[in-house]
């Protein structure tokens, strides 16, 4: 895999979890279930940020940043949006559009429930984003080893590895063809 590829599945991965586990915070919150398709929007939306804020190695800082930014996203996205779900647009169960600093926070409030939702939702999907990628790399070593072990004669079939012509020969190659010429349909004069 490479280090786009790496990337793009890193940041992929990373705004999956902080959407979804936002959308159900969101609804165990207090709020109305999201929507189906801001779920996914909001998922597809966010790869490419997700991506450049996880970085090539992610750190924790990095992991809580992303998840931040994909929780005040999301939730910033469904207030704007009036809270639609199912086709209708309702109170989500707190004030939307009033922002977080502003909103009182006391134990009473409407709010309280949601930012708790939230917070529990950014904590898990931290947590899943720092060690869940290394629980993949971890099982399918795993899985590699077994499937080795119940071919016991070493005929494991392996990835045929593609062969390309480095740049020098290429570049030989199109001096050559353009040296011949092409030969293309009569040209009428």
């Amino acid at each position: 895999m490479t280090r786009r590829q790496r990337l793009a599945a890193r940041g992929a991965s990373a705004s999956a979890v902080a959407t979804l586990l936002a959308a159900v915070s969101h609804t165990l919150g207090g709020g109305a279930a999201p929507a189906p398709t801001i779920v996914l929007g909001m998922l597809v939306l966010l790869i490419g940020p997700a991506a450049l804020l996880m970085g090539s190695h992610p750190r924790l800082p990095r992991i809580a940043a992303t998840t931040a930014a994909a929780q005040a996203a999301f939730h910033g996205v469904f207030a704007m949006l009036g809270a639609p779900h199912a086709g209708s647009v309702v109170d989500g169960g707190h004030r939307h559009g009033v922002p977080i600093s502003v909103a009182p926070t006391t134990a009473g409030s409407d709010d309280a429930p949601m930012l708790a939702a939230h917070v529990v939702a950014a904590l898990v999907t931290i947590a899943i984003l720092g060690y869940g990628e290394r629980a993949i790399r971890h099982g399918t070593s795993w899985v590699r080893a077994a499937a080795r072990a119940l071919v016991p004669d070493g005929s494991f079939p392996t990835v045929p590895r593609v062969l390309a012509l480095p740049a020098p020969r290429i570049r030989r190659l199109t001096r050559v063809v353009a040296a011949n010429g092409v030969r293309g349909p009569p040209l009428f004069s």
